[in-house]
């Protein structure tokens, strides 16, 4: 009986676990070595914007005045003073006024979406996204038995009009309305207040993903400055590093009980990492760095799109006009030629599973964020050479 009971329940398992996929991010890192130079694939801020000094500043002032206390379990929803600064951060730098307690701390972004997930999707639900959209995101809402539905992306972002033909009544709509990850569009101010229109008449609940709009300083206001309906999910990830794995989630009145408790389960996140990005805010960091980062994003996102139309014109899919990304077309397939650039010190991600049925295998995702401004244009030349060399 014992026997035949665990067989099954492996074969359960088994018949669960091809839902769990390796993301092409991950691909990519895999099969990047020591060495690379043209790295078109990270999604982290460039290591030059990253203000290490007053990092270690703030965790050696973290450490003197908390002690042990810095290392305790945390509690859920996050530290109150981290919670307050976030806000006082979202009023003054993203035009988003919110009261503290409707921001919840969690371990980066994904760990928020992850946790949405959870909440808002059951078997059925359907998920509206862009079409493409970043991969990781759709793993939690398929996982949940969600049915994700691709809206088309314009170079004015998701296309609402698509939207409102696709959408019946209910579900949830996640969104990256600006900076879009992976094409590099943003959504116009028109479509966004169509959107928020729409979610009202539809009883649609909309989630905004929104890691870039503070390196913008040409993108409309956030979805969730047009509507307080609207759940913002933010990071620190691309002003101060990933490894902090602090990110937040704005929660309407409805969601931030059920958030707060849920988040009970994997003890929230870092104690001393929400202490030292507090320190951070607090000590003015944010606007040492903010003009700087601005300007060397667009300035490198600028010489990428110049690059490309120089040696590989036609490839952009998109047109980019902020954050890290851009979408393009190889004109092989993308994972096969993966292999053979890193060998030259080049790496990229592979783009087809970005879409949400079967996206063009030659599609290739190309980001500015740790490569060096100067090596832009000869990684572009590299890759168009690595590409002919296929035909």
């Amino acid at each position: 009986m014992i026997y035949l009971g665990l067989t099954g329940w492996v074969a359960m398992v088994k018949v669960r676990l091809p839902r769990v996929e390796w993301s092409p991010v991950e691909l990519a890192s895999r099969l990047s070595r020591r060495g690379i130079r043209f790295n078109f694939a990270s999604g982290s801020p460039d290591p030059g914007l990253v203000p290490l000094s007053r990092i270690r500043e703030a965790v050696e002032h973290v450490l003197s005045e908390y002690g042990t206390g810095a290392l305790a379990y945390p509690g859920a929803g996050g530290f109150k003073g981290l919670r307050v600064e976030v806000a006082r951060y979202l009023r003054d730098y993203l035009g988003i006024s919110v009261d503290w307690r409707d921001v919840i701390i969690t371990s980066g972004a994904q760990h928020a979406i992850k946790l949405l997930a959870q909440l808002l999707v059951r078997r059925g639900v359907r998920v509206y996204v862009e079409d493409p959209t970043f991969y990781e995101t759709l793993a939690p809402f398929r996982f949940q038995g969600g049915r994700v539905v691709g809206i088309r992306v314009t170079n004015n972002g998701m296309d609402i009009g698509q939207l409102a033909k696709a959408v019946d009544e209910g579900g949830v709509v996640y969104t990256i309305p600006s900076c879009h990850n992976p094409t590099g569009v943003s959504m116009s101010e028109e479509s966004r207040r169509e959107l928020v229109k729409l979610a009202e008449e539809r009883g649609l609940v909309v989630v905004e993903d929104d890691p870039y709009t503070i390196l913008s300083s040409n993108v409309p206001r956030p979805l969730r400055a047009l509507s307080s309906s609207v759940i913002y999910v933010g990071t620190f990830s691309k002003l101060l590093g990933p490894g902090f794995r602090v990110g937040f989630v704005v929660a309407p009145g409805w969601l931030r009980g059920s958030l707060e408790r849920l988040e009970q389960h994997d003890f929230s996140t870092s104690t001393l990492t929400q202490l030292v990005v507090y320190e951070l805010l607090r000590m003015g960091v944010i606007s040492e760095v903010l003009d700087k980062a601005r300007s060397t994003y667009k300035s490198k996102l600028s010489r990428l799109i110049e690059a490309l139309n120089n040696y590989m014109p036609g490839s952009l899919q998109f047109n980019p006009s902020c954050g890290f990304y851009a979408l393009v077309r190889l004109g092989v397939n993308a994972e096969r030629l993966l292999r053979t650039a890193v060998k030259f010190g080049l790496t990229y991600v592979p783009a087809s599973r970005f879409f949400i049925g079967k996206g063009p295998v030659d599609s290739a995702r190309l980001s500015i964020g740790v490569i060096k401004a100067e090596d832009i244009e000869n990684g572009v030349k590299l890759l168009s050479r690595l590409v002919k060399d296929q035909y």
